[in-house]
């Protein structure tokens, strides 16, 4: 299906705004900032995802985060966003077609997180 690669430099003031607007607290591991466990969503900002240019907004559905390690303030990820899956279900409101992505990050060669987000369009298809 479509996929995008992109990086993700995860500085320290980052984590700290997202965490601050998410009223989560600051955490630390050996002395690094430790990122929001939901912080990769704001990923999806820094690439360009060209399925995701809809004219109708997308509502959130579901998801799930996996961590193999903790996301750290200084790390240089290489991630892959992909849409996994397209299905079509009937709504109240009309079709609703759901878009299951998956985001996973490395860093230094090594699998650090995934995630599987659902999104949701309505109306007539």
């Amino acid at each position: 299906m479509n996929s995008v690669r992109f990086q993700v430099h995860l500085a320290e003031e980052s984590i700290i705004h997202y965490a601050n607007g998410i009223k989560a607290p600051l955490q630390r591991i050996d002395g690094a900032l430790i990122a929001p466990s939901t912080m990769p969503i704001t990923f999806w900002k820094r690439t360009d995802a060209p399925w995701l240019d809809m004219p109708e907004p997308l509502l959130h559905g579901t998801q799930h985060f996996h961590y193999k390690a903790p996301l750290t303030a200084g790390m240089e990820l290489d991630c892959l966003l992909a849409l996994t899956k397209i299905e079509q279900k009937p709504g109240r409101r009309g079709n609703l077609v759901l878009y299951t992505h998956s985001l996973t990050c490395a860093c230094a060669g090594r699998s650090i997180m995934t995630a599987e987000t659902v999104l949701i369009s309505v109306g007539d298809k």
